[in-house]
């Protein structure tokens, strides 16, 4: 495996630091970016998309965390674990230090309803209880006492410690919410449910155990969450934390305006797109501060077909032709997007787990090279055709009924990297004589879509990552909620492919060992499996790089935790 580098450049990034800060008067407000719109929720329990994600994560807090440096499970709200039964069996201590923002204790009852009622008995309707099942049995939590806990699984299952880091939920306020919605049965509660935590909640309304609370959301514009004084770690001095008085984040449309907010200083991070690595570069002194190099994403992107049902003739016999989508594989020129759309500061990608991932499949890395003349015979051995456009000498794609091949390729706008993706990629299928309409929509419409599995033909899109693949358990099983190529089993229309089975059986194998060795066995195969069937073709992977102004201190390199692994420790100097 090798990345395409600019040799001068990536020299730069690798000398840069900040200058050393006084840690005298820590405080301040931190101002960031977000790009896109509002999140569509403050729920972690049923959140589905990045941005409700990233800000609930600052609201709400599990029971372990994971160090930055080593990936290594810690105790969080959890004072400490244990293991037993080879990893079946967790028994866990809670601190006793611990409130909620309204003063209410959190103990061992807060943790059991989120588990048991919330997640267990589907109140939240997400894709956590799909994660934290093991051949279709979900966890047996078991309240000790006020502060204890037993958490057992049927079988062994490797991640399950890291999936303490579960958000805890306010069982007395989630009460209170139900009981004053007038929901009795199950179906009525996971409809109120719904609209718990919504962002039209009041900020003083909301009850929450995270290093910070939610201030106020001016809609379309911003959200400002301020420090939670009973937030419950110290730093050495005995100081309670976070540092910092208060975050603002800012609504940008796309990159350019995120960079002009951080260069006009109303931003005091940026998010680097390759594409202005170069020009950034040049701006540190004058607009102080240093860009940072934290080496390859942990996410993934790709262009994916829907293969459901959904999809009319011909295009859903097109879309499960193991032959189209592996031609399109082949057609697809990763070194040019990686030169030209990530200026060099990248690799190709062809597997299903990062390039930083401790389970990637070597021997897959470095996939193939584009081979058009492989694209065509693969399209060919499935009774497409090559015709000339007399009028416009264009080529055109046929299949064995005579239809033009055509479709609509969507993604999400205001992500300059991903539409210059797109259009290198349409690019490369005119090649192929495929008609390929482009297609920009706002990005919770598109989420909508593709959860839906309606309306759309075939996307570009990424999916955030991390050090554990049963975390994407919800998007390869079978049944899983996220299962994003095609409906998931057991809904309308659903079909299940021989090879999606063995993807069911390799996760569930590969959760019920602790050895990392055997389990890399079954995420090699998983790669395998992606790779051979192309049920999503992964594209290419970018250097993360980003820009801090040197008035922030607290910050620092790690392996797995960017440059701010612990938020509550920044401040502004």
């Amino acid at each position: 495996m090798r990345f395409f580098s600019l040799l001068v450049l990536l020299c730069a990034l690798s000398a840069c630091s900040s200058p050393k800060l006084d840690a005298s008067k820590p405080g301040g407000v931190l101002r960031r970016t977000h790009l896109g719109s509002d999140p569509k929720t403050l729920n972690p329990w049923i959140s589905a998309d990045a941005a409700s994600s990233r800000f609930a994560s600052l609201l709400y807090l599990g029971l372990v965390r994971t160090d930055p440096d080593t990936d290594e499970v810690m105790p969080y709200m959890a004072e400490s674990f244990e293991l037993r039964k080879g990893g079946k069996l967790i028994l866990v201590k809670m601190r006793e230090d611990l409130e909620w923002t309204d003063g209410e204790p959190i103990d061992a009852e807060d943790v059991e309803y989120t588990w048991n009622t919330l997640i267990r008995d589907e109140v939240a309707q997400s894709s956590t209880k799909d994660i934290l099942t093991v051949d279709g049995e979900f966890p047996q939590v078991t309240l000790l006492d006020k502060f204890n806990l037993r958490f057992e699984t049927k079988e062994v299952f490797a991640p399950f410690l890291r999936s303490l880091s579960t958000a805890i939920a306010p069982k007395h306020d989630v009460e209170r919410f139900l009981t004053e919605s007038g929901a009795k049965t199950l179906e009525e509660k996971q409809k109120a449910f719904n609209s718990y935590l919504s962002i039209q909640t009041k900020p003083d309304e909301i009850v929450s155990s995270g290093p910070f609370k939610l201030d106020k959301i001016i809609r379309g514009e911003r959200i400002e969450v301020k420090r939670n004084p009973k937030f419950f770690i110290f730093d050495e001095q005995g100081q309670r934390l976070p540092y910092l008085d208060k975050i603002v984040y800012s609504y940008v449309r796309d990159s350019t305006a995120d960079t002009f907010k951080f260069l006009a200083d109303e931003a005091y991070i940026l998010s680097v797109t390759a594409q202005n690595s170069a020009l950034i570069k040049t701006l540190e002194e004058k607009y102080d501060f240093s860009l940072h190099d934290a080496g390859p994403t942990t996410g993934t992107n790709f262009i994916w077909f829907n293969m459901s049902k959904h999809v009319p003739e011909p295009k859903y016999s097109w879309f499960n032709d193991e032959n189209f989508r592996k031609a399109i594989s082949y057609a697809i020129d990763r070194e040019n997007i990686v030169n030209n759309v990530f200026q060099g500061l990248g690799a190709p990608l062809f597997t299903a787990e990062s390039l930083k991932s401790p389970f990637l499949n070597e021997e897959l890395a470095d996939g193939h090279p584009r081979d058009m003349a492989k694209a065509k015979k693969l399209l060919e051995a499935s009774g497409f055709s090559f015709h000339t456009n007399k009028d416009s000498d264009e080529l055109e794609l046929h299949d064995k009924h005579g239809n033009r091949v055509e479709f609509n390729l969507f993604t999400n706008a205001g992500n300059q990297e991903r539409e210059f993706i797109s259009v290198i990629v349409i690019s490369n299928l005119r090649e192929l004589g495929m008609k390929v309409n482009f297609k920009l929509l706002e990005f919770n419409n598109f989420v909508s879509r593709l959860m839906s599995g309606k309306d759309y033909e075939a996307g570009i899109i990424g999916l955030t990552g991390g050090n554990e693949p049963n975390s994407g358990a919800n998007v390869w099983r079978s049944d899983g909620r996220l299962h994003m190529f095609d409906v998931k089993a057991g809904q309308e229309g659903a079909v299940t492919r021989d090879w999606e089975r063995e993807l069911d059986s390799l996760f569930s194998k590969a959760v019920q060992t602790m050895d990392f060795k055997e389990r890399k066995v079954f995420y090699d195969r998983f790669q395998e499996i992606i790779y051979e069937h192309n049920p999503m073709i992964y594209i290419a992977s970018p250097k993360q790089l980003s820009a801090i102004k040197h008035k922030i201190a607290g910050i620092r390199k790690t392996k797995y935790g960017g440059m701010m692994p612990y938020l509550y420790k920044v401040y502004i100097k």
